[in-house]
């Protein structure tokens, strides 16, 4: 399967004229076709917009099966929308999204080509937005051992207090059974 990094699919179900039965019939007469757009972040002026075929189910395969499920376009992209980081101010998030990035994970995974096309601020842009990807896979591994801490703790705390209650217990045996044993021994 090709390396797809940087290249991106959206499907869509597009209208297409029948032009023989058009004729046939006296009427317009379309069927609806999947379409799909693909692109390569950081690039407006590559992008192939075809009718779908296998080869395109199989290499976006997670993009196509978004689609079916009912996806509008910018759903069928995962990753964390721009909009939805707070690094950007709204005029680069508009500038970025002229040129097919859509997530900071698109911005991240830039190539030296696609930077160049985005100008000046360009290496400080992806370099943030790693940074970003990184830090926010780092708090959820810490967010899972805090957790997980937290779990421990509670387990502790129920076995500390079986174990006292297990005491109670023992002690009281052992209270019952000497004061048995005494009686024993007076008789």
């Amino acid at each position: 399967m090709p390396d797809n990094t940087g290249i991106y699919a959206s499907f869509s179900l597009e209208p297409v004229e029948q032009t023989f039965l058009t004729e046939k019939e006296g009427r317009p007469i379309f069927a609806d076709k999947e379409f799909v757009r693909i692109f390569i972040a950081g690039d407006k002026h590559t992008e192939v917009y075809r009718e779908v075929t296998d080869n395109d189910r199989l290499r976006f395969a997670d993009a196509y099966k978004r689609f079916k499920e009912g996806a509008a376009a910018r759903e069928q992209l995962t990753g964390t929308p721009l909009s939805q980081w707070p690094y950007l101010k709204p005029s680069q998030i508009k500038e970025l999204e002229a040129v097919n990035i859509y997530t900071v994970e698109q911005l991240a995974a830039l190539s030296d080509t696609a930077k160049q096309k985005i100008g000046m601020g360009a290496n400080e842009l992806t370099a943030a937005a790693r940074a970003y990807l990184a830090t926010a896979e780092n708090s959820s591994a810490a967010s899972a051992f805090a957790a997980e801490n937290e779990r421990l703790k509670d387990e502790v705390s129920r076995l500390q207090a079986q174990m006292k209650e297990m005491a109670v217990r023992f002690e009281a045996l052992e209270s019952e059974s000497g004061s048995k044993s005494r009686g024993r021994q007076v008789a």
